[in-house]
């Protein structure tokens, strides 16, 4: 560590506000609420699948490198600034197991130029972890090793929702969501760096259940709208849960899985958006 810790020191000779500022918004690309977002966009737009993978993808990060976390317990690093207030113990980098994950998973089906934007804006993420004073090199290396075996799951559990056709009442794989479903939410409840994020996924997961069982499948006719004034409101009942404490706060995290799922979907259909 002490040997790690010069990398930390090196990065941080560099710092200025703005620089500061830079990273601290990079930062959230590795966090679990923007993907919230990109997953209720993908939802709303019938791309319920992907949306589903990659809720899934970022809650198996967020199970995986908390369980290490746990057995591991390494302190953060010290002899530099801490510009996070850190929460748990350093390794593996939770940030850069997220952003690693969805980098591997997204890799593979864009274009050539894209490739090069997400893997600038992953090295810039996992630089971002160390610049902060938030971890080691190594805990972000190991943070992406991670991130590579999380992607491969979500791989294949994209291969098995293509299959389902979303119905997941008629699927021979019904007995595998609902134990993906099951071993995620308790994963989420017994890891204290979980947080919020068991709430939101369990109303998320409950929503999407519901509305799998409908007859409609999102196919919005003003998909700008839809996206634009959902993600209004999807702002309003996050930032209410991060205001709020206690069950209140639970409540308005639950309530955003499910508006994502279920009741945003179901208010577009009413109003023929």
């Amino acid at each position: 560590m002490i040997e790690e810790i010069i990398v930390n020191q090196f990065l941080q000779s560099f710092s200025t506000p703005l620089l500061d500022l830079f990273f601290k918004a990079i930062t959230l690309i590795g966090h679990p609420i923007p993907w919230l977002f990109v997953a209720a966009w993908f939802f709303w737009l019938g791309k319920e699948r992907l949306s589903l993978t990659i809720v899934s993808g970022v809650a198996a990060s967020m199970i995986v490198a908390g369980a290490l976390k746990a057995v591991i317990m390494r302190p953060r690093p010290e002899g530099v600034i801490a510009m996070e207030a850190p929460i748990w113990s350093s390794m593996p980098s939770g940030h850069a197991t997220i952003a690693s994950s969805m980098y591997f998973f997204f890799v593979g089906k864009v274009q050539k130029y894209k490739k090069i934007v997400l893997l600038l804006l992953l090295t810039l993420v996992l630089v971002s972890r160390i610049y902060l004073g938030m971890h080691y090199l190594s805990d972000v290396l190991a943070g992406l090793a991670l991130g590579f075996i999380v992607a491969e799951g979500m791989l294949l559990l994209e291969v098995r929702l293509k299959k389902s056709n979303f119905h997941i009442s008629r699927i021979k794989e019904e007995a595998l969501l609902v134990l993906l479903f099951g071993i995620v939410i308790l994963g989420l409840f017994y890891l204290p760096t979980a947080l919020y994020l068991e709430q939101v996924v369990l109303g998320y997961f409950v929503g999407a259940a519901i509305y799998a069982h409908g007859k409609h499948r999102a196919n919005p006719k003003k998909k700008i709208a839809t996206v634009a004034l959902g993600s209004i409101v999807l702002v309003g009942i996050v930032l209410a849960g991060y205001i709020n404490t206690g069950l209140v706060s639970q409540l308005f995290f639950l309530l955003s899985g499910l508006f994502v799922t279920l009741i945003w979907p179901y208010i577009v259909q009413k109003i023929h958006f």
